[in-house]
């Protein structure tokens, strides 16, 4: 083969290979985001669409925003619209900042029972649940108790007061000379816990509520406490 022809032939090939690497680069970094058929990640995915794909906003639902191609429509969290390129920043950032604070709350209470809580409510699915720890007087008598359980709202009194129920179970744990929970020995307990609230969101980021709470020892020798808390929250 001529000198000539060879480089000829070598630099055609050369031309097809960075032709398909480009390609394949291309195809590989194409990004797909997957919209779902309602407000929140238990949802199934719908459909997905690129980076590139013209989205128009129909309505929000909390963290949530509902989105068309004018053929399709599927439900994005507000911190992945981000990754449609084609969306408006100044609009985007507008929806971000209008769907905080978001649904999850840090609580501190103080019991008329002398004890201080820590709680940690959240949607989970389509529930919202909360955590919590509550810790009574210290000492040889002190007592606490670890709770996890469901909680939603049922009514309002005002735009701003909102009341809540919550029940849950909970694991009672006392001093060694504590009775709270049981009388004749300090061993761990189940508890059964409920209560009902009402929560004014003073501001945006911020709640006070006041909630009254019964736990009960699931044991041979049931035991009711009763008790009503005065709580601050933060919306994150």
């Amino acid at each position: 083969m001529q000198p000539r022809r060879l480089i000829k032939t070598l630099l055609t090939l050369s031309s097809l290979l960075l032709a398909i690497m480009t390609t394949n680069t291309a195809s590989a970094a194409q990004n797909y985001i997957g919209l779902r058929s309602g407000p929140a990640p238990a949802f199934p995915i719908v459909f997905e669409v690129t980076e590139f794909r013209e989205l128009r906003p129909v309505s929000r639902r909390g963290s949530w925003l509902l989105v068309t191609d004018e053929r399709n429509r599927g439900w994005i969290h507000v911190d992945d619209i981000h990754k449609i390129r084609s969306f408006p920043r100044d609009e985007m950032w507008k929806l971000i900042n209008d769907a905080r604070p978001g649904d999850t709350r840090l609580e501190f209470g103080l019991s008329s029972d002398e004890a201080y809580s820590f709680s940690v409510i959240g949607p989970v699915f389509s529930e919202k649940l909360y955590a919590a720890y509550t810790r009574g007087p210290e000492g040889r008598t002190s007592w606490s108790k670890l709770e996890a359980g469901v909680t939603r709202e049922f009514g309002e009194i005002q735009d701003d007061i909102r009341l809540h129920w919550r029940a849950g179970l909970g694991y009672g744990m006392e001093g060694t000379d504590s009775t709270h929970w049981r009388l004749v020995d300090d061993e761990p307990v189940w508890l059964g816990a409920g209560g009902v609230e009402a929560v004014w969101q003073v501001e945006r980021y911020f709640e006070i509520g006041l909630r009254g709470d019964v736990s009960v020892t699931l044991d041979a020798d049931t035991t009711t406490h009763t008790t009503a808390s005065l709580v601050w929250r933060i919306r994150i």
